[in-house]
């Protein structure tokens, strides 16, 4: 009887194509063409052609009316379970909790979900005006302060080149709101999600925004080092001046 315990395994070759061309997803654009996903994978077209039926058949993959593709909602599916597995909502929900009652304003947590954003995870202001909220509720990738951060580092994470790491605004969402919001880095620098504390704009003008600031920097730098950060994402004595 031969000994298995010796035995290369090597997977299967089409699983492993496959594996692959998912891969390319992966830090790309939204959308690929057949071309791109060709030329990425260095596997010959009528291969891709295969495994995009199969994985488009399996939910991973869609075709777009453009002819172009992108994941699925079965990708999607999977990033949730992750989550839930990784149980994400041990570790951020109570900095949101510290980061409320610091800044008596809502503090709540974004991903991005597809091509649009996700509440998900939030702690309501303690205070009777604020602005609501709820978890799970969906959004497009606007400029607010929390979708601009999303927008501009969930490719290059804590390496992209901007020195802005501290994004406000208001009157985006609706006209009596306001946003202050920075990157919260994991595993090699990766964008986790969008740190946000938001609530009526009278009470986010400079004086108020500037004490807020430096609360806001030091929960993103301690929920980042809690999900495998290796480097501090923000120096805290420049932030003030970034916010924008």
């Amino acid at each position: 009887m031969p000994d298995t315990s010796k035995r290369k395994t090597k997977g299967v070759n089409a699983v492993n194509r496959a594996l692959a061309l998912l891969d390319v997803f992966i830090g790309s654009e939204t959308s690929l063409s057949l071309a791109e996903l060709t030329k990425r994978t260095r596997l010959v077209k009528p291969t891709v052609l295969r495994l995009l039926l199969s994985l488009e058949q399996a939910g991973y993959v869609i075709r777009l009316t453009t002819g172009q593709y992108q994941l699925g909602a079965k990708v999607m599916q999977l990033g949730t379970t992750y989550r839930t597995n990784f149980a994400l909502d041990t570790h951020v929900l109570p900095i949101l909790r510290t980061l409320s009652e610091a800044t008596r304003e809502s503090a709540s947590f974004h991903v991005q979900e597809g091509d649009k954003r996700l509440c998900l995870f939030r702690v309501e202001s303690p205070q009777a005006v604020r602005d609501f909220m709820s978890v799970g509720t969906v959004h497009p990738m606007d400029n607010t302060a929390s979708g601009l951060v999303l927008k501009n580092f969930r490719v290059a994470g804590a390496l992209t080149p901007t020195k802005k790491i501290l994004y406000r605004t208001s009157g985006i969402r609706d006209s009596l709101t306001a946003s202050l919001s920075t990157p919260v880095f994991g595993l090699n620098g990766h964008l986790v999600g969008a740190l946000t504390i938001s609530g009526p704009i009278e009470r986010f003008e400079a004086s108020k925004t500037e004490r807020m600031t430096p609360i806001l920097l030091a929960a993103a730098n301690r929920l980042s080092s809690t999900l495998g950060a290796k480097i501090t994402p923000f120096a805290l004595p420049r932030a003030k001046a970034r916010a924008g």
